[in-house]
């Protein structure tokens, strides 16, 4: 075990329960090495990010990953403290072009490039076959111009996507990932209870984000790199696109009788992203907007409750259809999934759409949204969505601490 490290990330036992893994999986994927330019992997497979958010050149680190040995940091002397006492990578290579002598004493190289290709060399891969993060689920900080560079520098390296092998590990939770999104959605549930017992006629929507931020910063629901993705707002059937309103952040807009609101996603806590939805109606409902929000509600019950082992994701699509139309909604879903995986980033694959194959698995945490809305636009209906843990039986509903009923603000 690494000494030094005094505040670690992630227990070296999950650390190591990781690395070993990814040993497997990579063997089974038929990769020597991968390497990693996402903070969010450094963090899965090494237990050390960038805080700072630094997208560009000049701080690049990465980690390597391989069959053969434990990961290796090439790293921007800037990351020196966390990896020291953060990280149990024990294998740190840092490059900086700084002239400082303490700087030049600690550092392998000046420039990034060469020290990741040196190292590649030094374990033994540069020749082998290794895959870079490429695909649209994985936030990387390679740019195209750098990976045709990176191609260029090692003409002898089979280069393959590595997100095949990332998602087959980083799909099946670990108990303690599990825990980590558990209490995750405890705290992420108050939250959204704050800031729903806070509305009311006359306060704007700014405010009730004031109430949801104030609560996760008292639950540690704050913190860097990613805090949250929540979206809450409110829509009338008289504004903008009849009703219909989604994927914007809180305005000025004042809150007022008739309203309905709506709010996505989540907080993140430790680093595990929270997304799920509730509704809420200023005043008492219309009848209509019931019967649209009980139609979605009804018909999202029916979907988790066929969610088990062996059950196929396009399947549990196939049932949320057949179930909107047995309640006389044929109109279908407004959007092309049903659900997604949830992790390290609020939207993972597999998605719940109609064509996907994979079978659920015990481990895989799936969020599960399934709404009917108004065909023509007035009255807003609904599309709740909670975070379901699969077990060997069925599943655990990690955002049951909020009631699926429209909560109605006085």
């Amino acid at each position: 075990m690494k000494p030094g490290v005094h505040w670690p990330n992630i227990p070296y036992e999950e650390y190591r329960a990781r690395v070993d893994r990814a040993k497997q999986v990579l063997a089974e994927h038929k990769m020597d090495a991968m390497v990693l330019f996402s903070p969010y992997n450094w963090w899965y497979y090494g237990g050390f990010t960038d805080a700072a958010q630094m997208h560009n050149a000049i701080w690049r680190t990465i980690l390597i990953v391989s069959q053969e040995r434990d990961p290796v940091a090439v790293a921007d002397f800037n990351f020196v403290w966390e990896l020291a006492h953060r990280s149990w990578v024990e294998d740190v290579r840092i490059h900086s072009a700084a002239t400082n002598p303490f700087v030049a004493a600690v550092r392998s190289n000046e420039d990034f490039y060469q020290l990741l290709f040196d190292t590649l060399k030094d374990i033994g891969v540069a020749n082998r076959t290794v895959g870079f993060e490429t695909g649209a689920d994985i936030d990387t900080y390679l740019s195209i111009d750098e990976y045709e560079r990176i191609k260029a520098g090692l003409p002898n390296v089979k280069f393959v996507s590595a997100d095949p092998a990332i998602w087959a590990q980083r799909m099946i939770k670990t108990p303690y990932e599990q825990e980590l999104i558990r209490e995750g959605c405890r705290r992420a549930c108050l939250c959204v209870r704050a800031a729903f017992d806070s509305v009311r006629p006359g306060i704007s929507e700014r405010e009730m984000h004031r109430e949801f931020w104030r609560k996760a910063v008292e639950l540690d629901l704050v913190e860097s790199p990613h805090h949250a993705t929540w979206l809450c707002f409110t829509t009338n059937p008289n504004e903008t696109a009849g009703g219909h309103r989604w994927i914007t952040g809180a305005v000025d807009r004042i809150i007022k009788e008739g309203d309905v609101g709506h709010c996505d996603c989540g907080p993140t806590y430790k680093m595990y992203q929270i997304d799920f939805q509730r509704a809420f109606c200023v005043g008492e409902p219309p009848k209509q907007l019931r019967h649209f929000y009980n139609i979605g509600k009804e018909a999202f019950l029916e979907t988790v409750a066929a969610m088990k082992p062996g059950v196929r994701l396009c399947e549990l699509f196939r049932i949320s259809v057949e179930a909107l139309k047995k309640r006389n909604h044929p109109d279908g879903h407004t959007i092309i999934f049903i659900g997604h995986q949830e992790g390290l980033s609020n939207h993972e694959p597999p998605w719940v759409v109609k064509d996907e194959q994979t079978e659920l698995r015990p481990g895989m945490v799936v969020a599960i949204e399934v709404g009917a809305f108004d065909p023509n636009g007035e009255f807003f209906g609904t599309m709740p969505e909670d975070v379901l843990l699969v077990t060997e039986t069925g599943t655990e509903n990690l955002t049951a601490h909020l009631s699926h009923e429209l909560y109605v603000a006085r």
